[in-house]
């Protein structure tokens, strides 16, 4: 029911109508909510074919280098990268390909590969002194 079909709540609301209106208005409500949940997810732009900054690809492709080790992978043409307007930029997708190649070849070490190897330093060695 459309809370203007009713004439009874096409005038102001009064005292009497309060509850009546009341419902009209949950049950639109619910109406405009089940047509919001049957509609398909919105299109998310392709995160992946994006160029970030360094403290971007770091943050999320590469969390285990230092922002130098970075920088000189790039110099040496290691890391895919590109130059926009001066500025480093690097494309996700093009970075996140990269790495994981690099892991599968063992030329990197996954984040908790190096976590499980200091924990095992650190026991045979008694740990910090």
């Amino acid at each position: 029911m459309n809370y203007t079909d009713n004439p009874k709540l096409r005038q102001n609301v009064s005292f009497d109508t309060l509850p009546e209106a009341v419902q009209t208005i949950l049950d639109e409500v619910r109406a405009i909510n089940l047509k919001f949940d049957t509609l398909p997810a919105p299109q998310q732009p392709e995160e992946e074919d994006r160029f970030v900054d360094i403290n971007e690809i770091r943050k999320n492709i590469f969390p285990q280098w230092k922002k130098q080790t970075i920088y000189n992978k790039c110099s040496l043409g290691e890391i895919p990268h590109s130059r926009i307007g001066g500025r480093l930029m690097f494309n996700v997708k093009e970075c996140r390909e990269w790495r994981d190649s690099q892991l599968q070849r063992g030329k990197i070490k996954a984040s908790d590969e190096i976590e499980a190897e200091a924990q095992a330093f650190l026991s045979k060695k008694g740990g910090l002194k």
